[in-house]
């Protein structure tokens, strides 16, 4: 423990030195430590703590499951609150163990102590909104969602983890359908539920840019556009227009997109989005005369169209990609190192 704790001090010197000389840049400095301490991390067996973490927050997990689904109805109110308390914070306890040097700024945390971390927040933050849900009236919602979203943000800043941004999209419907439900402005209907999902999405689009878990990030915000834009037709007939006229605008959104951004999460969207509104919108237009045998046609023949048009924006995509002639410097400096000062 010593010798590595010197080592790593060595190396924190040694790269605040190539600061101050001018051979590397703040920024790249940390990139250097960041993949450095990666390296280091992969190349090391997982540590017994860190799989005990692991195991222990999956059986926490497991014993709050089973407790709510056979002895829930006999605990009293207090106890319910009191256990899902002290398992919020012990839970949270043990993510700032594991992810305690990020949030005191002493550089990257390694892999396998940061999805530990962000696993236990991730409890910590659905039993803090459990707690509360028990604690206010059953039909108060909006509280324990909002606080649920809350702390699923705050850990998944102290530990990026594809899980804990997962667990921050469900909270953020969950919280957005409270509150919409709450303030009554929904009735009967689903179309405010689903216009509202959908701006959701575009919302995680926008915030997706900028996240560690960037294709996890658009896999939440493709899924709360494309279901959102789906959910008037649980209504009926009424909005049907309106929501395959939706779902096409995700779709095309999707593919335009990919012209400048290269994920295929974008294009799989967009071909899902296609398959699901044309063959809407036909059935729609001939007042649902169309045979099943020849919708089945129409749903394959249309999923072929997209998947050729996805095909035609990725070669056109990769034909635009800059090719580094041989011996030249890519784009990450001189033989693949870090840039020239």
């Amino acid at each position: 423990m010593v010798n590595t704790r010197n080592t790593e001090e060595a190396r924190t010197r040694a790269l605040r030195g190539l600061v101050e000389q001018g051979t590397l840049t703040a920024e790249q400095a940390r990139a250097v430590e960041a993949a450095l301490r990666e390296a280091e991390d992969a190349g090391s067996p997982a540590r017994w703590t860190e799989i005990i973490g692991f195991v222990g927050g999956g059986l926490v997990f497991a014993g709050v499951v089973s407790l709510m689904a056979f002895s829930w109805e006999d605990l009293a109110r207090t106890a319910r609150v009191g256990l899902l308390a002290a398992v919020a914070v012990l839970a949270g306890l043990g993510g700032l163990a594991a992810a305690g040097t990020r949030l005191l700024g002493r550089g990257p945390v390694p892999d396998t102590r940061r999805r530990v971390g962000g696993t236990l927040f991730v409890l910590a933050a659905v039993a803090a909104g459990l707690a509360l849900g028990s604690a206010l009236e059953p039909d108060t919602a909006a509280a324990p969602t909002l606080l649920g979203l809350a702390l699923a943000a705050l850990g998944y800043a102290a530990a990026p983890t594809a899980v804990g941004l997962l667990a921050c999209g469900a909270a953020s419907v969950w919280a957005l359908w409270s509150v919409l439900e709450e303030t009554g402005l929904t009735g009967s209907e689903t179309l405010p539920y689903g216009l509202a999902t959908v701006a959701l999405g575009l919302l995680w689009g926008a915030a997706a840019v900028r996240l560690p878990n960037q294709r996890t990030g658009l896999v939440v915000a493709a899924g709360f556009a494309l279901f959102g834009a789906q959910l008037p037709l649980f209504d009926g007939q009424d909005h049907a227009l309106l929501s395959y006229t939706l779902t096409t605008a995700v779709a095309v959104l999707c593919l335009v997109l990919y012209r400048w951004w290269r994920v295929w999460v974008l294009i799989g969207a967009g071909v899902v989005g296609l398959t699901l509104a044309v063959p809407e919108a036909i059935w729609d237009w001939t007042d649902g005369a169309i045979g099943g045998a020849l919708l089945l046609l129409v749903v394959g023949l249309v999923l072929l169209a997209a998947s050729g048009l996805g095909l035609l924006l990725h070669r056109g995509a990769a034909q635009q990609r800059p090719r580094p002639t041989a011996g030249a410097a890519g784009p990450e400096g001189p033989a693949g190192g870090l840039p020239a000062a």
